[in-house]
């Protein structure tokens, strides 16, 4: 039944114009520009801290705190973008000022909504999810900007003639639901389940170090604030190569593997035999949604931090600030 299935389909003029011009919910893009010359920091948790913000109803039950996304864009090889977009000019300011104080020398410019799409043009994508539990964390120690992965991927002579966005789109966890209850419960058994003895058939055996460093490792990510994270390809006039493209940009995360706890990132390229599915994903990327087309998971202030890094690479089609 797979062999049925296409990674790709074509759009109308009706369907590009949606794509190009999302629903009525506003969001505020704000581009960046990495300093031309100055010492960016590997990760920017300082200011993943700063634009925190947690809000709740319905006795504090339910999570209504705001979706920031962080999107780095290729409308064509010869121009890489990299912006931030929130749903309040509150939040755009801070996005401001705490990236300024985070990184010194970043520039600022207007960001863009909607994506680059033109009738006739193939759509599809696929989505980035962990590997293993996401109880388990992704790599936080970097030497440099981890996101220098991906925009090295992205450069100008890299997968000729695609149009690439990729979206990394994240909201606090708040609120005293049951199913985050229930979450760090089963987190702090898989770390008592690490630490204790193994029984096996000749006897037991004690946890090994890399047991007892897993669950030191889980159960700290389970005592720490926590994102819903969601990471979405959408793929633009690559046809029969989608599936390709999105493998391609998901070896760029193989950066953020972390092998103390055994935690990945792995990519699923969408695939359907109803164009449907693959609009929608695109549409959700566009509307900055997580939707049914999210595979969320949860990631911690550091490994997110590491996630929305800013890059310090010299590259031509990216443009630096002034």
């Amino acid at each position: 039944m797979n062999l049925l299935k296409q990674s790709y389909t074509v759009v109308d003029e009706d369907q590009a114009e949606r794509l190009q011009h999302p629903g009525p919910d506003c969001y505020y893009p704000v581009e960046i520009h990495p300093p031309r010359d100055g010492d960016v920091p590997s990760t920017v948790d300082r200011f993943v801290r700063g634009i925190l913000e947690i809000q709740t109803k319905l006795l504090k039950t339910s999570n209504v705190s705001p979706l920031i996304a962080y999107e780095i864009r290729r409308p064509n090889p010869d121009q890489l973008r990299l912006q931030f977009c929130t749903p309040t000019k509150r939040l755009d300011r801070k996005v401001r000022t705490h990236l300024s104080n985070t990184v010194s020398g970043i520039g600022f410019d207007t960001g863009v909504n909607g994506l680059p799409v033109l009738p006739e043009d193939t759509v599809g994508g696929g989505i980035l999810t962990t590997g293993r539990k996401d109880r388990f964390p992704l790599r936080t120690d970097f030497d440099s900007p981890p996101i220098n992965s991906l925009v090295a991927a992205l450069h100008r002579h890299a997968m000729m003639n695609t149009r690439i966005v990729v979206q990394i789109l994240f909201q606090p966890i708040a609120g005293r639901s049951l199913k985050e209850w229930w979450r760090k419960r089963r987190a702090y058994q898989t770390a008592g389940f690490l630490r204790k003895e193994k029984e096996k058939l000749w006897g037991s055996r004690s946890a090994t170090p890399r047991e007892q460093s897993q669950a030191d490792l889980v159960e700290r990510k389970a005592g720490t604030r926590g994102f819903y994270v969601s990471i979405r390809f959408a793929v633009i006039s690559a046809g029969e190569y989608t599936a390709s493209r999105v493998k391609e940009l998901a070896g760029a995360f193989n950066i953020y593997e972390n092998p103390e706890s055994g935690q990945y990132l792995n990519a699923t390229p969408v695939k359907s035999r109803r164009q449907k599915h693959l609009l929608g994903l695109n549409q959700a990327i566009a509307d900055r949604e997580f939707g049914g087309y999210s595979h969320r998971f949860r990631v911690s202030t550091e490994e997110l931090a590491g996630l929305v890094s800013v890059p310090d690479r010299n590259q031509q089609n990216l443009e630096t600030a002034l």
